[in-house]
């Protein structure tokens, strides 16, 4: 039987409180480019951080019972509680929960398990879609077979294997009604906005919830592409605490596809980043309010999928994170041609002339530069808008608007990237070599933007880390 793979929060034992009343409204900030450009200053800043102080000693708040669950609708409760980084600190954090917890719950939920709406009016909760797909054993596919016309590569079945998702997603099929119920159980009003799924690329909102309140948001799924669901309130300082997900929207008639008429895939992989700053999580478990003028942000743990460093590489000792880092966010598969100008079919039916997709999320508040060694990247769309193959802009940011490879992919605060990775033979391979390998390759992955790769502003590599993998000529596990 397999393990399980749910991956929990801890909490201290401390109790709730109320916030304190009055609180006034700060105006959004700009998000914070602490990337590469922050260099030596961010990570001296990392090092001269104070240790976070100790949780305050709070009344105890009683926890309602869920609600009464809807057919077709999903309940999110936004809780709090304490939640574990990759050092064995706790950390103060915010979330959508399944369930109402408290604060001082030995595992607080603060992500929701993924649900699947259907076009038929279901929510089915499920890490791994299409529904009715075969699940890749580890996460990884099996080819149909080798490529006779290509040593050591292999054919690539084509619209056939189901992609598993990370906590926090919803994923809705293209036709179907997204229906939510959200309860708030902070003693502060907040909101959740999905961000550009409205009409004319605007946000959809419950507006703000009041403390102890409850809002609902119905909508139909909008244009198949990527979306973050997030508190607003106090931009960023809410979704810096965890108050955020994703919403990725897919058409079943053309389920392996970005979006219909797009680039094919074998496969997908939700890649989700983080940044926490205990410091901001201090403040706000104490009664007081960030401003993020006063208070700049300085982040010290980089998650991925809410892993960091060995747990994000599945080199952890538990055997539920490994085998949840292998199926959600180690790109693994078996390496084949691939034809960058037609992600289409093969010379075998049945078989793709495609790599593997790959949606680069942040709803996070520093900048990212997502880099992969031994293959580069495809980039196909931004925050929903396919790029042209040719005659590419400039756009008002200096960044080249184009279908093209990249080293690095830049991810700035609430971006959202769909990315190729081909899974192809790398070039530096001599063919002595690509001939007798036996085993996987691995390659890293780590984000360039330096800061991001320690955790607790000195722990390397304990941050935003993983690796891929190009399986050899003999199945592997």
């Amino acid at each position: 039987m397999r393990e399980s793979t749910e991956i929990t929060e801890h909490a201290v034992p401390a109790a709730p409180a109320a916030e304190a009343p009055g609180r006034r409204p700060i105006p959004r900030a700009d998000a914070l480019k602490l990337g590469a450009v922050a260099g030596v200053a961010a990570v001296a800043a990392f090092a001269a951080a104070p240790a976070a102080a100790a949780a305050p000693v709070r009344a105890a708040a009683r926890v309602p019972a869920a609600a009464v669950p809807l057919p077709g609708v999903l309940d999110l409760y936004i809780n709090e509680g304490y939640a574990r980084m990759v050092d064995d600190s706790l950390v103060y954090q915010r979330g959508f929960g399944d369930a109402p917890t408290a604060r001082n719950a030995a595992s607080p939920s603060l992500r929701i398990r993924p649900r699947v709406f259907t076009r038929d009016g279901q929510v089915v909760t499920s890490r791994t879609y299409p529904l009715a797909a075969p699940v890749p054993a580890n996460g990884t596919p099996l080819p149909l077979g080798p490529d006779a016309a290509n040593g050591g590569q292999f054919m690539i079945r084509r619209n056939y294997w189901a992609s598993y998702f990370p906590a926090r997603t919803m994923i809705a099929e293209t036709g179907s009604t997204v229906r939510l119920r959200v309860f708030n159980r902070l003693n502060g009003a907040h909101e959740l906005a999905i961000s550009g799924a409205g009409s004319g690329g605007g946000d959809l909102t419950t507006g703000e919830i009041p403390p102890g309140g409850e809002a609902t948001l119905e909508f139909d799924a909008p244009a198949a592409g990527t979306y973050i669901y997030y508190d607003p309130t106090n931009e960023p300082v809410q979704r810096a605490l965890g108050l955020f997900g994703c919403l990725v929207v897919m058409d079943p008639d053309d389920a392996w596809k970005v979006a219909p008429g797009q680039a094919g895939f074998e496969r997908q992989w939700l890649w989700v980043t983080h940044a926490v700053d205990p410091g901001w999580g201090d403040i706000e478990a104490a009664g007081g309010t960030v401003d993020p003028e006063v208070t700049p942000a300085v982040p010290r743990y980089f998650l991925l999928n809410d892993r960091s460093g060995y747990e994000a590489l599945a080199h952890s000792p538990s055997r539920a994170i490994n085998l949840a880092s292998h199926e959600e966010s180690l790109v693994s598969g078996y390496p084949r041609q691939i034809d960058i100008r037609q992600f289409g079919e093969d010379m075998e039916a049945g078989t793709i002339r495609a790599g593997q997709l790959v949606r680069l999320v942040n709803p996070g508040l520093v900048y990212h530069q997502i880099h992969f060694h031994g293959n580069h990247l495809w980039t196909v769309r931004r925050n929903n808008r396919e790029w042209p193959r040719e005659f590419g802009v400039v756009d008002d940011d200096g960044h080249v608007v184009l279908q093209q490879w990249e080293d690095v992919v830049e991810l700035e605060p609430m971006d959202r990237k769909d990315c190729v990775i081909p899974m192809k033979r790398p070039p530096d391979a001599t063919d002595q070599v690509w001939a007798n390998r036996a085993t996987a390759w691995k390659y890293p992955m780590h984000c360039h933007a330096e800061p991001s790769q320690t955790a607790a502003g000195g722990m390397y590599p304990g941050g935003l880390v993983a690796h891929w993998e190009l399986k050899s000529m003999a199945t592997e596990d």
